[in-house]
């Protein structure tokens, strides 16, 4: 069996993480989320693709020598980039989306499947998803968001495809946003795998939701090379990586993750947080509910505040839009290579872009995607 993975799509509603790396390459539990992908199907492919861009070089890169790549540089559609597999791939082979994650014994019911296959997983919302219409196990049809959703049975973006499936693509029109639509080559009925837990990562918060998943399904990723110091207290699940230094005299709370080479100062909380490889969290910080990237350096007494005052739902601007989290806790999304000065206060569901210089003492109630004036902090330091 060959597997492919889908991972060519820009990820603009996760800026501005994306700025700086594809979004398959987001970390979660110190490792890309697509790397996650890739280790659950190599189980049961010998052979995996990856569908990206050329300008992806961070995912070539880290996947060089144990897979190989197929392009796909205009976004027409998940259709599309399997079509482009069409004379590298044959035979019975699975795809999966570059940014969906699921236990490994439901990737292995999926890849065992003997015939065409799509998975299923039931959602909440309905009508924000593809939903099967189902008989007897079986998918019998899909409607895509539907405005009165006659089931819950959700299209969880994993297939098992044989070689007919590209000349279904061939035949099929585009469709009227001028992509070729994955979906629609789909032959019914379909043999149907109903999953049992399922994470997709299309928001900035459902980075802590991966991270969640991926630590309750694998538990703690406690490098041997990480020092952790005196008084330092972690609770399980967490993940710390290579030569990271914890403490002494902190607290890492359940479900976060600190990265390679990144530092936990003294007297610092990490509550279910994800922060990246080679950043600093200095003494007397507190980052709850956030996600650092990496390079970052937080400077001692900041924090990253994660409930409102009045306890409502917190929210960020996507894409021009506001989009409610669905969570009352949720702190900041702070880019690459950011750098803060001390005592800034940080409220919650706010954006930082990478590479920003923030000035002591800076109370951060919008996002921030320009670099603040330092005229003021030049003079205090002159």
């Amino acid at each position: 069996m060959q597997g492919v993975i889908l991972a060519a799509g820009n990820g603009t509603r996760l800026k501005p993480l994306t700025i700086a790396r594809s979004k398959a390459m987001i970390t979660v539990a110190n490792k890309p989320c697509v790397e996650w992908i890739y280790e659950a199907m190599k189980r049961h492919a010998k052979e995996v693709f990856f569908v990206v861009r050329q300008d992806q070089q961070d995912i070539i890169k880290h996947f060089e020598g144990r897979a190989q790549f197929i392009f796909q540089d205009k976004p027409l559609g998940t259709g599309d980039a399997v079509l482009r597999c069409k004379d590298r791939v044959g035979g019975r082979f699975i795809v999966s989306n570059g940014d969906i994650l699921v236990t490994r014994d439901d990737m292995r019911k999926i890849a065992k499947s003997k015939e065409p296959a799509v998975s299923a997983f039931r959602a909440e919302n309905p009508q924000e998803y593809g939903i099967f219409e189902e008989s007897g196990g079986s998918a019998i049809g899909i409607e895509e968001k539907p405005k009165k959703p006659r089931g819950d049975l959700a299209n969880a973006g994993i297939y098992v495809f044989d070689d007919d499936i590209f000349e279904r693509l061939e035949k099929n029109k585009k469709s009227q946003r001028g992509e070729r639509e994955l979906t629609d080559a789909i032959k019914f009925p379909a043999k149907m795998h109903v999953i049992e837990k399922r994470c997709e990562i299309t928001f900035p918060w459902e980075i802590l939701d991966a991270n969640k998943f991926i630590l309750e399904e694998h538990g703690s990723q406690i490098h041997p090379s990480a020092e952790i110091r005196e008084g330092a207290f972690i609770e399980k699940n967490v993940a710390i990586g290579a030569k990271a230094v914890i403490g002494p005299n902190c607290f890492i709370r359940g479900y976060s993750s600190v990265g390679e080479n990144c530092k936990v100062g003294n007297a610092v909380e990490v509550k279910n947080s994800v922060i990246m490889e080679n950043s600093f969290i200095s003494h007397l910080s507190y980052v709850g509910d956030s996600v650092i990237g990496s390079n970052c350096n937080v400077a001692g007494g900041t924090i990253f505040a994660n409930l409102r005052l009045d306890q409502k739902n917190i929210g960020m601007k996507i894409n021009g839009k506001y989009v409610d989290s669905g969570r009352k806790k949720l702190g900041a999304i702070v880019a690459d290579g950011v750098q803060f000065g001390v005592n800034c206060t940080v409220m919650p569901g706010k954006r930082i872009w990478p590479n920003l210089l923030i000035p002591p003492c800076t109370i951060i109630a919008k996002d921030i995607e320009k670099q603040p004036s330092l005229k003021v902090w030049k003079r205090v330091l002159d």
